[in-house]
């Protein structure tokens, strides 16, 4: 091996021991909003945004990798990121219910995933809730404003661009097509595509040996 080469792999090796200290930075700086496991890697560009403050409202399982965003609501919300998980750059995942993603869930690239609607159906309580955001911030109660738990099984893939929206549940194994509009449930080992996204291909299901990476 050259001189140059061995160089090249020494920088590199500094390059990754930097990029592993920055990323237990990162699990440190949001230590007050959220539980991240040691192994798990905050990417620079992922966020975490806790609103209501609860330590234990967002969880990011062991050797997960986060590019993306995480946000829990001022009024409420739980999102819980299994084992061995990856969530793309731009997706965002906000939750003012419950947001429950098991464990090997591949969630591409400009993902989004909400359990709520955001703001309410009427328009003067529409606005107002705007004014509140804008001159103190996001209030504690939305009352009027609906929510429902997402469920993502294990070994999921959503693909790039798909929307997830609230009270839906994805099957074990399922794979949500690029640019995909989930609305409703979707069972386990199917392909689903289209807005609203419709069952196109049946997978096969494996046969329960266990996984290597459980």
């Amino acid at each position: 091996m050259s001189i140059r080469h061995r160089a090249a792999r020494a920088i590199l090796g500094c390059l990754d021991a930097a990029a592993n200290a920055m990323s237990s930075l990162r699990r440190l700086a949001v230590a007050d909003s959220a539980l991240v496991e040691q192994t798990a890697v905050l990417h620079p560009q992922a966020r975490i945004v806790t609103l209501h403050r609860e330590s234990d409202a967002i969880i990011v399982g062991a050797h997960t990798h986060i590019r993306g965003e995480l946000l829990v609501a001022a009024h409420g919300g739980r999102i819980r990121v299994g084992n061995w998980c990856y969530v793309g750059d731009g997706s965002r995942i906000w939750s003012a219910d419950s947001i429950e993603i098991g464990d090997r869930v591949l969630i591409s690239h400009a993902c989004e995933i909400h359990d709520w609607n955001a703001h309410s159906l009427d328009a003067h309580r529409r606005h107002e809730q705007f004014r509140a955001i804008v001159e103190r911030g996001h209030p504690s109660q939305l009352p009027d404003v609906a929510a429902a738990p997402i469920r993502i099984g294990d070994d999921a893939w959503i693909g790039f661009g798909s929307a997830i929206l609230k009270g839906v549940t994805i099957g074990p194994r399922s794979v949500v097509a690029a640019r995909s509009l989930v609305l409703e449930d979707v069972p386990a080992d199917v392909l689903v595509a289209g807005s609203p996204a419709r069952v196109v291909k049946r997978l096969d299901a494996p046969e329960d040996v266990g996984h290597p990476f459980a």
